[in-house]
């Protein structure tokens, strides 16, 4: 799940239950997805192996754009939160993302795998 508001590095994997049980919107883009998922299921069934094989390394280019949205391609701002926390956080432009999905991340989860992105 790609949450609304936040970054991909936030994105989390979440069974059908779990989401009920939280009671979030959107159970119709899940009811969707699953529909589609089915449709390609069956059209993979039918197709010839060059079509699979087209099919399967489109999934791995889009797999892999995804991968580089939890990337942090520079810090443009840092800030500290208010009292009493006071930690510093950092506006964070993300790799192959426009700077509009820019977002305020916490110095612990940048500062470990990014910290040279702080730096300079």
């Amino acid at each position: 799940i790609k949450w609304k508001g936040w970054s991909y590095i936030h994105s989390t994997w979440e069974s059908e239950d779990s989401l009920q049980q939280q009671k979030v919107k959107g159970l119709k883009k899940l009811e969707n997805f699953k529909k589609k998922e089915d449709e390609v299921k069956q059209w993979l069934g039918k197709v010839s192996p060059e079509d699979v094989e087209y099919f399967s390394c489109q999934q791995e280019l889009a797999s892999e754009l995804n991968k580089q949205y939890q990337i942090v391609e520079r810090v443009i701002a840092h800030s500290r939160k208010p009292a009493p926390s006071n930690e510093p956080e950092y506006l964070c432009k993300w790799m192959g993302l426009p700077y509009s999905e820019c977002s305020w991340e916490d110095e612990a989860l940048i500062g470990k795998k990014f910290q040279n992105c702080i730096d300079s």
